[in-house]
C-alpha cells in the first residue's frame, strides 16, 4: 500500500497533491463547477419532462392512476389496522382482559 500526502476535510480524505493541483489550475475547478451546473440543468429538464408526460400522456395517466388506487388500499388497510387495534382494546377495557 503506498502513503500519499493528505488530510480529512468535512469527513473525507483529501490528497494535498491533488488539492494543490486544483488551486494550481482554476480552470479544473471552472470544468467541474459548468459540468455540476449542467447536471443539474439536465434533472430539472428530465422532471419537467416527465411531470408534462405524467399529465398528458395515456400511459401517464394510467400510472397516476394505478398509484393513487395503490395508496388508496395502503391507507385503508392501515386504517382497518388501528380501528382494529382500537377496537381491541376497547373490548380488554370493557370486558377485562382476554
Amino acid at each position: 500500500m503506498t502513503e500519499t500526502n493528505g488530510h480529512f476535510e468535512e469527513g473525507r480524505w483529501v490528497d494535498d497533491s491533488s488539492s494543490a493541483a486544483a488551486r494550481n489550475n482554476p480552470s479544473m475547478m471552472e470544468t467541474r463547477i459548468s459540468e455540476a451546473t449542467a447536471s443539474v440543468i439536465k434533472s430539472v429538464e428530465d422532471l419537467a419532462n416527465v411531470s408534462h408526460d405524467l399529465v398528458t400522456t395515456e400511459e401517464g395517466k394510467q400510472y397516476l392512476e394505478k398509484t393513487l388506487k395503490d395508496a388508496r388500499a395502503e391507507i385503508r388497510k392501515n386504517v382497518d389496522r388501528m380501528i382494529g387495534s382500537a377496537r381491541l382494546e376497547l373490548r380488554k377495557k370493557t370486558h377485562g382482559t382476554l
